[in-house]
């Protein structure tokens, strides 16, 4: 098998000072590609800026024989100027990895609103902003990607509701931007990786975080991220950790129909609603509602017909 190359390619990489972000960084370099390290130097709550660790990324790289510039703006307030260093550096945008996190935890009603926009603001508004600034310049170029990141948190996770919250909303921006950006050449995909960084060094139960440690190397993350961006695959999310993928669905099953609209008819249909055989894997809303129309007889049918039958891979622009 060839080797993969990203030669005239130039990547932007949030975050990319340490853990998971550095290590995409170093391979996407090492592969040919020019890279806009970026990273505030924050703590790993998003406290100030503390170092300069975009800086030693960079001098890794240019002494492996890459090229690469360092950035120290932040994804919140600082996208535009995260995305002009990149253009103004090397003239172009073809791949955009939004890593940039932070962590924190606590008991649902004592997270301090504080934290909890924090939070939000790294994770959703950061990526939002990132990909909002890329967008008009990954549309230039022919196999543009952008890579988002989730979590296994999505999945649900106790004393993490704000991280959790906004991991999750990576499913849906993903899926959504996935659908507008195929008719304009940008992949959209998400990953919820799983590897020993500082900010998972900070679990508490020892084991668990040793084993992460020895099994969990931030690489085996990067090795899948740098093959995704090499491919076409657009609109999915998949589990990344200890050299195993999988990819990962928004599914429900086939479901049940109530005998009339009363509370009780419901109660009488839970098995039905509860059951996952006949499980779908909608690609969109609008596939999901045809779906849904599909089994309500011609007149549904007909109605799912006239809306394309839920083709979730040409927008409306």
């Amino acid at each position: 098998m060839d080797s993969l190359r990203f030669d005239g390619k130039v990547a932007i990489v949030t975050g990319a000072g340490r853990g998971l972000g550095r290590e995409y960084a170093l391979m996407l370099a090492a592969r040919g590609a020019r890279v806009l390290v970026n990273d505030f130097g924050g703590g790993p709550d998003g406290s100030a800026a503390q170092d300069t660790p975009a800086d030693d990324v960079v001098r890794e790289i240019a002494a492996a024989g890459g090229e690469a510039r360092a950035d120290r703006n932040s994804v919140i307030d600082g996208a535009g100027a995260i995305v002009g260093a990149a253009l103004d550096a090397f003239g172009q945008v073809d791949i955009l990895i939004n890593n940039a996190g932070i962590a924190g935890g606590g008991w649902f009603p004592e997270i301090p609103p504080a934290d909890w926009q924090r939070m939000m603001d790294t994770h959703l508004e950061g990526t939002v902003r990132m990909s909002r600034a890329a967008w008009p310049h990954l549309m230039k170029r022919e196999g543009s990607h952008i890579v988002n990141s989730s979590s296994s948190a999505s999945f649900g996770a106790p004393f993490t509701s704000h991280y959790s919250t906004a991991k999750s909303a990576m499913i849906g921006l993903t899926r959504t931007l996935a659908i507008e950006g195929h008719g304009v050449g940008i992949a959209v995909n998400a990953i919820m990786p799983s590897a020993y960084t500082r900010l998972t060094a900070q679990i508490p139960d020892t084991v668990l975080r040793d084993f992460l440690a020895d099994h969990f190397a931030p690489v085996r993350v990067a090795a899948f991220v740098v093959w995704l961006v090499s491919t076409r695959i657009s609109g999915q999310v998949f589990s990344v950790g200890g050299g195993r993928a999988a990819r990962v669905m928004l599914a429900e099953g086939e479901g049940a129909k109530a005998a009339a609209d009363t509370p009780e008819a419901w109660a009488a249909a839970e098995s039905g609603v509860m059951g996952m055989e006949g499980v779908r894997m909608a690609r969109s809303m609008v596939e999901e509602l045809c779906d849904t129309l599909n089994g309500m007889g011609p007149e549904g049918a007909a109605v799912a017909a006239r809306m394309g039958a839920g083709d979730a891979w040409e927008p409306s622009r």
